[in-house]
């Protein structure tokens, strides 16, 4: 399920040149309430002081804090994202982690290495995926054999259906209902273990 009949390099620079433009939204304080539903999200993995995270389209790290809160180590931690801009930001904030300018699509090449994960976070950054289960399929192959994948966002699916729908070339997707995530996980060889579909949050662990 590719995105809309553009090419792949095409939806990248896209994705680059627009949150290179909005990446100011992004250095605005987060809100008690959605810092605890992000904290919840980093929390459903189940993280530890051995941890190895990856977080896709990390942005400006803003799960990063929650990962160090439950003891990770920065060192770790692969944060990933299609924007220089946003990617400068983070390294500010978390100099330790290992930050990679590439696309998830990318992964089994320039990202990490079979079997290097605990963790993979697709979180606020489904929706605008140029393939979502390409991006699952790639990113299984970086997991550990008890390894999980969490795709989340804490403002829920109403929210990344108002994005697509103002801004369809930039979110082409909605997030993945129940179904789709049973079809997909089955032909991964993978288990959905947890969805919650909120008005205001969404998460979904595929292990």
């Amino acid at each position: 399920m590719a995105g809309s009949g553009k090419g792949k390099e095409t939806h990248a620079d896209l994705q680059q040149e627009y949150f290179r433009s909005h990446v100011g939204i992004f250095l605005q304080p987060i809100p008690d309430e959605i810092l605890a539903r992000t904290k919840k999200i980093a929390e459903s993995a189940g993280l530890n002081s051995g941890s190895q995270v990856l977080d896709v389209a990390t942005g400006t790290g803003a799960l990063i804090v929650h990962f160090l809160e439950l003891g990770v180590k920065e060192e770790n931690i692969v944060g990933v994202d299609l924007t220089d801009a946003m990617l400068n930001q983070a390294r500010e904030r978390f100099p330790k982690v290992n930050f990679i300018n590439a696309d998830i699509l990318d992964a089994d090449t320039v990202i990490g290495k079979p079997n290097q994960f605990d963790a993979a976070f697709f979180n606020a950054c489904f929706g605008n995926l140029y393939d979502q289960k390409l991006a699952l399929e790639k990113t299984q192959k970086l997991l550990r054999s008890d390894g999980c994948i969490i795709i989340s966002h804490p403002l829920g699916k109403r929210f990344v259906k108002a994005l697509h729908d103002s801004d369809p070339e930039i979110v082409p997707f909605l997030l993945p209902e129940k179904e789709q995530l049973l079809q997909w996980a089955s032909e991964l060889g993978m288990k959905l273990a947890d969805f919650t579909d909120e008005p205001d949050f969404y998460l979904a662990k595929l292990i």
